[in-house]
């Protein structure tokens, strides 16, 4: 299939090319398509022709990762978008705390680290509408103004639908 994909990418994006060719009047090349492009190899991993510098190049930052609601007690894209963020924020040797909200699982129960990150948890409440999320105002705790004072960031990552900030 992956191979297949290629293929078909590859031929559609030399049609295009010759097609935007010929459709520009006194245009003498084509668009060059190679210096920018995503390729998928037989196994499913995409490599692309820009590069990225060393994770290590740059000092460690102290990062805080506000969520909500939580990506941490399920399974999902979302969850796997911010465990994959993670993993890549642990090989740079950056310190992340984060804080977020799961109103729905048992404290117990409640992740307290991810990657040797620790995971402080505040108090929430369901969303009427879509009662599979918790959302919180980290109210009357405060962890977020807390964490920020004790630990004075660098970057703060703040991604909610609600009313976390």
């Amino acid at each position: 299939f992956f191979m297949r994909l290629r293929k078909h990418h590859s031929n559609t994006c030399n049609n295009d090319d010759d097609a935007s060719t010929s459709r520009s009047k006194g245009s003498t090349s084509p668009r060059s398509s190679s210096s920018n492009s995503l390729q998928i190899n037989a196994a499913g991993s995409a490599s692309s022709s820009l590069s990225s510098p060393p994770l290590t190049e740059n000092p460690p930052r102290n990062i805080l990762l506000m969520v909500e609601p939580t990506p941490f007690t399920h399974v999902s894209g979302y969850a796997n978008r911010f465990q994959e963020m993670l993993k890549f924020l642990k090989k740079a040797g950056d310190q992340v705390d984060i804080l977020t909200v799961d109103a729905k699982t048992p404290s117990r129960e409640l992740p307290k680290a991810i990657f040797g990150y620790p995971i402080h948890h505040t108090l929430g409440f369901t969303f009427p509408l879509y009662n599979q999320i918790s959302l919180t105002c980290d109210l009357p705790e405060a962890k977020g103004a807390q964490i920020i004072e004790a630990r004075k960031p660098d970057l703060i990552h703040v991604t909610s639908p609600g009313f976390i900030l």
